[in-house]
């Protein structure tokens, strides 16, 4: 799918040192581990293994290649061969990991360095394919401790609608959430948080998963790094200033003791082109953690101290969207009205605003201004590059296409759910369409 199409970007706040005790199973997890693998006192051990990708939220049918090193007692890092990977929820292939349905598990490294073993687990998110997407979530995949205190889940929506939202945990053991979207940490273990969105009628669901990790069992120099702001909304041009801080196995903070080393790091999402061989990165970052807004997407910014590695996530917001409207509609038989109202089509149109950045931040309801579809506006149904997924779509036809507004017409004998874009250049919206009977 197009990038045109999505509001927001998901955003990733994680803790990338990954403990082997850590992998211990809460009584209360909602999540299976996979099997255990052989447990070597802790006095033997001399690394931490550490997993580079972190805590991921990612669409279905992208792929994520894995990698990971070691960390010594000393803070050297140790790149070492032969490291199994694994997932409770399937999708390995090496390390590799692709899943066409949608999901919440783990991924799991292993591997034996001078006769020990060494592990470590990250969480993972496959989110499932919405018909539209309403609203991002971000963080969209954390990994935390018990106490580096609360996290707060935002929302981003770009649209005239009212919006509302409900999050709950599936473990609040573990993690809970209130009903404003902050996170607390309570016990190490894995769970998820669901965020319930209600924007124009239609609903939506977005998972957010969660490790919580305990106390590290080989001491090191640097255990934990914190990156603020965790999350962070730019527009075009603008800068924003990381501040990146180091903290060692006691809490002690140990920043002025240590170099740190910033990376950008793309985001793989699915609206990413299928067929593209190369990943547009939305932002640059100086040596100095200082960012630079320069296209409208998202991307983590990876900061690394010693081996170990903290991470916020960026989003590029558009300075002008699409909307399209009726925002959703039913063709066909429409059960939700009665008596029941059958169609067979329906007239949609485009609206261009221009974003008010100071409004938009203010939380303004009115940082939106109307102004002229752009001259090369299309009109098209998606494309996932995924052909199962693809066939799904296949419901409707559109006609009379215009700057301004399009026809969509069902399908004789088809029934799904499909949407269609509205889009100039990297600019665009979508509407959701069901097909009854």
């Amino acid at each position: 799918m197009r990038k045109y199409i999505i509001f927001g970007s998901t955003m990733l706040l994680s803790l990338t040192l990954f403990l082997t005790n850590c992998k211990k199973k809460s009584s209360n997890s909602t999540v299976d581990e996979p099997a255990p693998t052989p447990v070597t006192p802790a006095s033997q051990k001399k690394y931490v293994l550490v997993i580079d990708n972190g805590a991921q939220s990612v669409d279905v049918g992208k792929t994520l290649t894995y990698n990971a090193h070691l960390v010594s007692s000393a803070g050297a890092v140790v790149n070492v061969s032969g490291i199994s990977w694994s997932s409770n929820i399937g999708g390995m292939v090496g390390s590799n990991f692709i899943l066409n349905n949608d999901t919440t598990g783990i991924i799991s490294a292993s591997v034996q360095y001078e006769g020990v073993t060494y592990s470590a687990s990250v969480p993972i998110c496959v989110q499932p394919l919405q018909n539209t997407q309403i609203f991002e979530v971000v963080p969209s995949a954390i990994i935390w401790s018990t106490n580096s205190g609360p996290i707060q889940l935002n929302t981003i929506y770009f649209g005239t609608s009212p919006a509302s939202y409900a999050f709950s945990s599936d473990n609040s053991a573990i993690a809970s959430v209130n009903s404003t979207g902050l996170i607390t940490f309570n016990a190490v273990g894995n769970t998820r948080i669901k965020v319930m969105g209600t924007i124009n009628g239609k609903v939506n669901e977005f998972y957010v998963p969660v490790m919580v990790v305990g106390v590290p069992e080989v001491p090191l120099p640097v255990t934990r790094i914190v990156v603020n702001p965790a999350l962070g909304e730019m527009f075009r041009g603008e800068t924003l200033a990381l501040s990146a801080k180091a903290y060692n196995s006691n809490g002690d903070d140990v920043t002025n003791t240590v170099t740190f080393n910033y990376i950008v790091l793309p985001k793989i999402e699915e609206d990413e082109d299928p067929n593209a061989t190369v990943t547009t990165t939305a932002i640059t970052v100086s040596n100095t953690g200082v960012v630079t807004a320069k296209e409208i997407g998202g991307a983590y910014v990876k900061v690394t101290a010693n081996g170990v590695q903290g991470q916020c996530e960026i989003v590029v917001n558009p300075d002008t969207v699409i909307i399209v409207s009726p925002f959703y509609t039913t063709l066909g038989t429409d059960y939700t009205q009665f008596p029941p109202v059958v169609k067979n089509s329906e007239n949609f149109t485009a609206t261009t605003y221009k974003v008010d950045r100071t409004a938009y931040r203010n939380h303004s309801p009115n940082f939106l201004t109307t102004i002229a579809n752009p001259a090369g506006l299309k009109w098209d149904l998606p494309l996932t590059g995924i052909a199962e997924i693809d066939n799904l779509f296949n419901v409707v036809t559109l006609s009379n296409k215009s700057l301004t507004g399009c026809t969509a017409t069902s399908i004789p004998n088809k029934i799904g759910s499909t949407f269609l874009v509205a889009h100039a250049g990297d600019l665009g919206g979508a509407a959701s369409i069901m097909v009854n009977p």
